[in-house]
């Protein structure tokens, strides 16, 4: 009798927990259900934010459901990602950020950690950096410019797009390091107030994407020094890279999506599919066009492990700027 009724119940059970998963597989299959949000990390106007709009809107409407992008600049990204780690996880929450979030974290006491706190939905660009300055400024060239700053100590100012910016920070520093030379790092909250410093004549130089400030060189504003690249950029075949000049040092900024860590598997790879279908439409590839940024795509398994080599390279970079101090 005992043998029967335990018998009953664990079917009982079975029968539940078999209901419950079908129940959780049905939501999973309508999703979504309702708009979703997607927190951008980066000024709005910005290269970060002109180029996802069009990717955002393409998503949306595979997903059959409007992606509402909510702008929180600040903190190289840090105030977006430190809210999205408030908000569930259940898909219907995003982050759009980039490479100076995790440099950021490493600088700064923040309240989350990208690479343990959120799960990458993918990669989706990168962009070139590089060195501009007022085509009225006396230097023509990269080592004319870094022989004025070792002069000059504390001389020169230089803007970036962010307190992370992966040129203004790293590279500007690995820099300084190589060169010997004493530049002063003033980071904005996105590349456009970072540039606008530099035209007004508040600093003597950018060092951050070069997608805002294309127009203004070939107007004759400003002069493009030199670029961080593999290779030299199709629209400046003139300008020399870092490594050309003999300086090991390449810089790509790279823009990737992240939920909150949690959400479900299924939830995750629905997400991953229609953005990167989305990254075939026309207008996205013209918004990369515009911004001078790269149509780079990688998978979720790839991007947490492309973030994971960079923050290695930034603790080596970081573990060296260190020991100069000391």
């Amino acid at each position: 009798m005992n043998r029967c009724r335990c018998a009953k119940v664990v079917g009982m059970g079975l029968l539940s927990l078999a209901a419950l998963l079908f129940v959780i597989q049905i939501s999973w299959a309508k999703f979504p259900e309702k708009p979703i949000t997607a927190i951008m990390c980066w000024s709005a106007g910005g290269t970060i934010d002109l180029s996802f709009r069009p990717l955002a809107a393409a998503a949306g409407r595979i997903l059959g459901q409007q992606i509402i992008i909510e702008t929180k600049p600040g903190g190289a990204g840090g105030v977006g990602m430190g809210l999205l780690k408030t908000r569930k996880a259940d898909g219907y929450n995003m982050g759009v950020t980039t490479i100076s979030t995790l440099i950021h974290q490493h600088m700064n006491k923040v309240p989350y950690d990208l690479l343990k706190d959120f799960m990458p939905i993918m990669q989706y660009s990168d962009a070139p950096y590089g060195i501009a300055v007022l085509a009225s400024a006396p230097w023509k060239t990269f080592k004319e410019f870094v022989d004025y700053a070792k002069a000059n100590p504390g001389k020169v100012r230089f803007s970036s797009s962010s307190p992370g910016d992966p040129g203004g920070f790293l590279t500007m520093s690995t820099l300084a390091n190589k060169f010997q030379v004493d530049w002063i790092h003033v980071p904005f909250e996105g590349g456009m107030p970072g540039m606008a410093a530099l035209l007004g004549g508040h600093v003597e130089a950018y060092a951050a994407t070069l997608g805002i400030v294309t127009s203004n060189v070939r107007a004759g504003k400003l002069r493009l020094l030199v670029t961080f690249g593999e290779k030299r950029l199709e629209k400046f075949p003139d300008i020399p890279t870092l490594k050309e000049l003999g300086i090991p040092v390449v810089a790509p900024s790279f823009s990737a999506l992240f939920v909150p860590r949690g959400v479900p598997p299924e939830i995750l790879e629905t997400l991953h599919q229609a953005f990167r279908k989305a990254m075939d439409d026309p207008d996205f590839h013209k918004g990369l066009e515009i911004t001078d940024k790269g149509w780079v795509y990688r998978s979720p398994k790839d991007t947490a492990a492309h973030f994971l080599e960079a923050e290695q390279e930034i603790k080596r970079i970081m573990a060296g700027m260190k020991s100069r101090k000391d």
